[in-house]
């Protein structure tokens, strides 16, 4: 009698859409046409687990075509409950060569959130998405 293995199923995380009250931070850009914008840099929170949360910024394609192609976005977070506190770096375009993630999952503890975002280049395009101004937000996380 030959013994087999089933099939190992593929483990799903799933994460639950937090809802964020935010002013987003906001960047002039500028296309390929000379044709200048205004990017609002929006921050999604989601939770894999209680107290933890998953930070995004996505941008779409044509934004990530101007000069906001190579920006960064950091968050500052302070939970004002347990005094959980720290930073986290995401980049806002997925096709662009930057070994920084395009999400980050940061321990925050249950509880109110306040959050700062600002804008900043990268080392392969240090003025991306600048002039900026900074934005914050709130969220409860689980």
């Amino acid at each position: 009698m030959t013994a087999t293995a089933a099939a190992a199923e593929p483990v799903t995380i799933s994460e639950t859409p937090v809802a964020v009250f935010q002013l987003p931070a906001h960047s002039f850009v500028v296309s390929g046409l000379v044709v200048p914008g205004i990017h609002a840099a929006a921050v999604t929170v989601a939770s894999p687990e209680p107290g933890r949360v998953t930070f995004a910024a996505p941008a779409r394609p044509e934004v990530c075509a101007t000069t906001f192609g190579g920006a960064l976005v950091r968050i500052d977070y302070l939970n004002v409950t347990t005094g959980a506190a720290g930073s986290a770096m995401v980049r806002p375009c997925e096709n662009f060569l930057e070994p920084t993630p395009t999400t980050a999952t940061v321990n925050t503890g249950p509880g109110p959130v306040v959050f700062s975002v600002s804008l900043t280049g990268s080392a392969y395009s240090p003025t991306a998405g600048q002039p900026s101004l900074p934005g914050v937000g709130t969220f409860t996380a689980p």
